[in-house]
């Protein structure tokens, strides 16, 4: 018989159990639901087969967040078109602590960011056992553009690009239609040409010019081996170390200079046209008037205006000798006439003396000049 005492040791046995169960999942998993998370958000055109929620997410090898939920885009943005609705959306959540000083708003505007330049989500199988996880990878954005999507995403946006695995499949279907539309009688023609080109290959080494071409192509090979032979020595030589940082040197002045030139070049081409423009307008004008009638005229009167001038210059040069021999003469007449001369002078200067006094004594006694008495009579010493 059970006694009321064992009834209540129960009851408190499962108590304790039922309240040490909710501390041990309260302890282990209840601090994910007061954790803040980033929220992040993409789509697939693809099948996510092997992906689930709690699903990692990693950016190069390193757990980042989890995959919070998986839907379709129609139930969450009702305002996608037709082709985008077959879309599968899928949200994350990213753990804060691994991007430091980052608020929310930060975080979006990093993702957009990185988005820009490249950064794509892409589902990734961990080996065979086809579980997916969601590996964020950077691209080249052009040739890996985002899906189109119609309305403006509710967290920040990772865009994604295919799978490895989908794009297997695609090259494999690729390939399958592209040999499907090929039809039996291409195939056999296809090995009948391939099979005529190895025959003319075949035949044509076997003549003379074939053998004379693979000499030649042997001659080819063993020049190029020897340039090889010397590329590698010249590089290997320690003096290349030296020069090709110098001419990079060289080449990044040049290209400095170049830059910094830039204006003054451009105004030299500029001024280089315009001097070519004038030298072709001072050519075309040259050209016109030598090619003017009135231009032979011009020349053929030219011809003895030149003969005059010729005659003439012979001429003033037979009168430039006459005057160089008068003046020689003169010159030895004075030279001869010198002491004739000088008398001549000194007199010509005592004349003009006497005048001067004359004119003198004419300033002052004019009347004695004019009415004076004559001299008094020189009178003889001892008279």
């Amino acid at each position: 018989m059970v006694r009321k005492k064992d009834y209540f040791k129960l009851g408190l046995y499962i108590i304790l159990g039922t309240g040490m169960l909710l501390a041990v999942v309260i302890i282990l998993g209840g601090g994910r639901f007061f954790q803040t998370t980033f929220p992040l958000e993409t789509y697939f055109d693809e099948s996510v087969n092997g992906l689930s929620v709690g699903s990692p997410v990693k950016l190069r090898g390193v757990q980042v967040g989890r995959v919070a939920e998986i839907n379709f885009v129609s139930n969450i943005y009702p305002q996608a078109t037709a082709d985008e609705a077959r879309y599968v959306y899928v949200r994350c959540e990213i753990n804060p602590e691994l991007f430091e000083k980052l608020t929310a708003k930060d975080f979006v505007t990093y993702v957009a960011r990185d988005a820009e330049r490249g950064m794509r989500i892409r589902p990734t199988s961990l080996g065979l056992t086809g579980q997916l996880f969601l590996n964020t990878v950077y691209q080249d954005p052009k040739s890996n553009p985002p899906l189109p999507i119609n309305w403006t995403p509710e967290y920040a946006y990772i865009p994604s690009v295919p799978s490895t695995l989908s794009r297997v499949e695609e090259a494999v279907t690729t390939i399958s239609k592209t040999l499907s539309s090929l039809k039996q009688e291409d195939l056999e023609s296809i090995i009948k040409d391939v099979k005529s080109i190895v025959g003319t290959i075949d035949h044509f080494m076997k003549t003379e010019g074939g053998r004379e071409a693979g000499n030649r192509f042997l001659d080819i090979l063993q020049s190029t081996r020897g340039i090889l032979a010397r590329t590698d020595k010249l590089l290997a030589d320690p003096a290349a170390e030296t020069i090709i940082p110098r001419a990079a040197s060289i080449l990044s002045n040049v290209d400095r200079i170049t830059t910094e030139s830039a204006d003054n070049i451009i105004a030299a081409a500029a001024e280089t046209r315009a001097a070519m423009d004038s030298f072709k307008q001072a050519s075309q004008v040259l050209s016109k008037t030598l090619t003017d009638p009135r231009m032979d005229k011009a020349m053929a009167e030219i011809a003895p205006t030149l003969e005059n001038m010729s005659k003439a210059s012979a001429d003033l040069a037979n009168a430039v000798t006459k005057v160089h021999a008068l003046v020689n003469r003169l010159n030895g007449v004075t030279a001869s006439q010198e002491a004739n001369v000088r008398s001549i002078i000194e007199n010509t200067r005592e004349v003009m003396q006497n005048v001067k006094e004359l004119t003198d004594e004419a300033k002052r006694y004019p009347s004695g000049v004019i009415f004076g008495n004559p001299p008094n009579k020189p009178h003889p010493e001892g008279n």
